[in-house]
C-alpha cells in the first residue's frame, strides 16, 4: 500500500515540476514578446517536404547557395532574426510589421530555409495593410526593386489578386519574369508564373484560367503559435486521433516551390523561368497521397520531386 502511494505521489510531483517549468517557459516568452510555440512530437512518423519531394537527395548536391529569393509579405520579425535574412525593405511605411511582429512573414522565411538552407532572403514589407490598391503598388515597387537588386526569385502567400488590380500586377510580374526574376505565387494563374498547388482531389484543385504547375504538400509540421494552433484545433475537432495532425498552409506552398527552383538555379543559374519549369515536370511523378487531415487517400499527379530534378539539370545542363 505505502509503495503504492509512494508510485502516485512522485507521479503527482513530476506532473506539478512540467507543469510549472512550462508555464515559467510561457511566461518567459510573453515578457519577451517571443511568440508562444507547440511542436508536434511525432511529426517524423508523417509524410513531410523531405518524403513527399525527395528534398534530401537535392540537398546533398545543392542548398541554394548564392540564390537571392524575395519574400512578398508581412510580419518579418527582422529585428529579432535578422541572422535569418539578408536583408529587408518596408515598401508600405509600416516599420512594426517589418521589424517587430514575428508572423507570417518569419513563418514563410523559416519554411524557404527548411528546403534551401543557403539561400539568401529578403524580407520585402509589402502586405501590411487592408487596402488591396495599397498593398498591389507597394508590390509593383518591390518587383521593381527586385529587378535591380538582381534578385532571382519571388514568392507570395496572401490573398488572390482581384480583377481591379489584375492588369497592372501582371505587368510586373512580367516585366520580373523577362528580367530572368521567377515568381512562384499562390492564386495567380498568370502563364509565367510557376503556380504550386495542392496534394488535393483534383475536383477540389484550385481553378483558374488554367490549372496549377504542380502539387505541393499543403501541411506543415513547424512550430505554430498558440493562437493559430487554437484555430486549428477548433477545425480539427470532428477529427479522430487529431493531437497529432500538421497545420494546414496553403501559405507555405509558395516558399517550398522557391526553395525547390533555388536548389536548381544554385546548380545551374542560367536557364529561363519556364526551362526551370519544364524540368520541374518533367521529372514529377504520381502518387496516392493519404491526406493527414481527413484521412482520405487522393491521387496526386505533378509531385515534385526535387531529389530527380536536381540530379537531371546537373546531368544535362
Amino acid at each position: 500500500m505505502k509503495s503504492k502511494l509512494k508510485k502516485v505521489l512522485i507521479g503527482i510531483s513530476i506532473f506539478v515540476m512540467i507543469v510549472s517549468v512550462t508555464y515559467n517557459v510561457l511566461l518567459i516568452l510573453k515578457v519577451n514578446n517571443q511568440p508562444w510555440n507547440i511542436a508536434f512530437a511525432n511529426a517524423n512518423s508523417r509524410d513531410t517536404y523531405f518524403t513527399i519531394h525527395n528534398v534530401k537527395q537535392a540537398q546533398s548536391i545543392s542548398k541554394g547557395k548564392g540564390i537571392k529569393v524575395g519574400i512578398l509579405d508581412h510580419c518579418f520579425g527582422y529585428e529579432s532574426h535578422k541572422d535569418l535574412y539578408s536583408g529587408a525593405v518596408d515598401f508600405i511605411n509600416s516599420p512594426y510589421a517589418l521589424n517587430k511582429s514575428n508572423e507570417h512573414g518569419y513563418w514563410m522565411a523559416n519554411t524557404l530555409k527548411e528546403i534551401a538552407p543557403e539561400c539568401e532572403v529578403y524580407a520585402l514589407n509589402t502586405a501590411a495593410s487592408m487596402d488591396e490598391d495599397k498593398r498591389v503598388t507597394a508590390m509593383i515597387n518591390a518587383i521593381d526593386w527586385s529587378i535591380k537588386n538582381h534578385i532571382d526569385i519571388l514568392t507570395y502567400s496572401q490573398r488572390p489578386i482581384s480583377d481591379k488590380n489584375r492588369k497592372r500586377f501582371d505587368e510586373a510580374v512580367n516585366k520580373a519574369v523577362k528580367n530572368n526574376i521567377i515568381t512562384t505565387f499562390i492564386h495567380y494563374d498568370n502563364p509565367n508564373n510557376i503556380w504550386p498547388g495542392q496534394m488535393v482531389d483534383p475536383k477540389y484543385m484550385e481553378k483558374g484560367k488554367r490549372e496549377p504547375d504542380f502539387s505541393i504538400l499543403q501541411y506543415d509540421y513547424n512550430t505554430l503559435r498558440t493562437e493559430t494552433y487554437e484555430k486549428y484545433k477548433k477545425l480539427k475537432s470532428n477529427i479522430s486521433d487529431g493531437n497529432d495532425t500538421p497545420y494546414y498552409s496553403v501559405s507555405s506552398t509558395s516558399p517550398v516551390t522557391a526553395g525547390f527552383i533555388a536548389i536548381l538555379k544554385s546548380i545551374n543559374n542560367k536557364l529561363t523561368p519556364d526551362e526551370y519549369r519544364q524540368i520541374l515536370k518533367k521529372t514529377a511523378y504520381k502518387t496516392t497521397f493519404t491526406d493527414p487531415f481527413t484521412l482520405k487517400k487522393v491521387e496526386c499527379s505533378n509531385v515534385v520531386d526535387i531529389g530527380k530534378a536536381a540530379v537531371y539539370i546537373k546531368a544535362n545542363y
